[in-house]
């Protein structure tokens, strides 16, 4: 049975993502551990297959978004790989609240791979709660001078394009925030790797801002809209996540059903015992709720209802399907699931990172948690 929600031009685009993986991820994964990171080549290359800039080559459509995410999932990097290509989702911030001249300078480099980019906002002391962040950005004549620092950046060690969030009016706290548009080769910026367990093709970076002065034109929207802008990408990324997951929980399994076909065990199969059967069961369930989960959410975000708590509940669940069902595939490995060269591993690792990042757990629960009351209160 086919999935709900997706047109051909959909199922094209799979395809193509999945091709493009195959061909330019998954041989040389070796090196791009070894380097810490996707090469420049690679984003080249994948602008070449016009899977970049999808904000403004998909017309706005966030299935084909959803759709590389679900792909990228099932790739031996999976989370990690995912995102640092998926950073490419702030396509959505200069398009749609961008000026005429910042699209014009940045999005055809975007398309081709040219460049990449990286939205700084948490900071050691601000996490899950954005507007905690002490970053400044202090309007002086005709350019705002930035201090602070970020840490955690998807991208954040590489990328060319900053959407950087800091305050332009600390009194106002997170009413004070803005989106400011930094080149990493401006003055006063540095970037750095922060090594990540399970992440060692994904790009993790900490980022310092000293005395970094840029045009006033650099500004994203409005003064004090970084909320709104952030707000505007929030649900995009909850089901961009869950679409990850996705992807890495049903190759996992396809995986693991290939191994225990093969693999014995006093004599029989490993998936000739009951107790096989059964945890494969539980894992193809969790992926077939997942499939539904996540083609909701995309025709429920076509149809302008898809909520806050909609997202919460969608990240926290699919985030934890995810840890679920690697965990049981990697039992059925037995000793080879623990190996570092088995794909299986190298996702179980990567599969963690997923209920701490872009919300944590314990975030999505208090957004839930919020909705129920203000329910029960009406």
């Amino acid at each position: 049975m086919g999935r709900l929600g997706y047109s051909e031009e959909h199922e094209a685009f799979r395809r193509t993502v999945r091709t493009f993986l195959d061909r330019e991820h998954e041989p040389n994964l070796a090196r791009y551990e070894r380097d810490g990171g996707l090469d420049r080549a690679f984003y080249r290359k994948a602008g070449e297959a016009g899977i970049l800039g999808l904000a403004y080559t998909g017309e706005g459509d966030f299935t084909y978004y959803a759709i590389m995410a679900e792909e990228l999932g099932r790739t031996a990097g999976s989370a990690s790989t995912g995102s640092s290509l998926m950073a490419d989702v702030a396509t959505y911030i200069l398009l749609g609240h961008g000026t005429e001249e910042q699209k014009e300078k940045y999005l055809p480099r975007i398309l081709t791979g040219e460049i990449t980019q990286a939205m700084p906002l948490t900071e050691p002391s601000a996490g899950s709660d954005p507007t905690a962040i002490k970053a400044t950005a202090i309007r002086d004549g005709d350019d705002y001078v930035i201090n602070g620092d970020k840490y955690f950046i998807s991208n954040g060690s590489t990328a060319d394009l900053l959407y950087v969030v800091a305050k332009t009016d600390p009194a106002k706290g997170g009413r004070g925030m803005s989106v400011i548009i930094v080149d990493s080769d401006t003055p006063g910026v540095t970037q750095a790797k922060i090594p990540m367990i399970g992440w060692r093709q994904g790009d993790t970076g900490a980022l310092s801002f000293t005395d970094v002065r840029v045009p006033a034109s650099n500004l994203v929207g409005r003064e004090g809209g970084a909320m709104a802008i952030m707000m505007d990408t929030f649900l995009e990324d909850r089901i961009q996540i869950a679409a990850r997951c996705l992807g890495a929980a049903s190759k996992a399994l396809e995986l693991t059903l290939d191994y225990v076909k093969e693999r014995k065990v006093f004599g029989q199969r490993v998936i000739d015992f009951q107790n096989s059967q059964f945890m494969l069961a539980e894992c193809r369930s969790d992926v077939k709720i997942a499939e539904t989960m996540v083609d909701m959410a995309l025709m429920r975000l076509r149809q302008k209802d898809f909520t806050f708590e909609d997202g919460a509940i969608l990240k926290l669940w699919a985030t934890q399907m995810e840890g679920r069902v690697l965990d049981k595939c990697v039992q059925l490995f037995g000793g080879a699931g623990l190996m570092e060269e088995t794909p299986i591993s190298k996702m179980w690792t990567a599969a963690r990172i997923q209920r701490v990042y872009a919300g944590t757990d314990e975030l999505q629960k208090v957004a839930i948690a919020r909705g129920l009351m203000e329910e029960s209160a009406a």
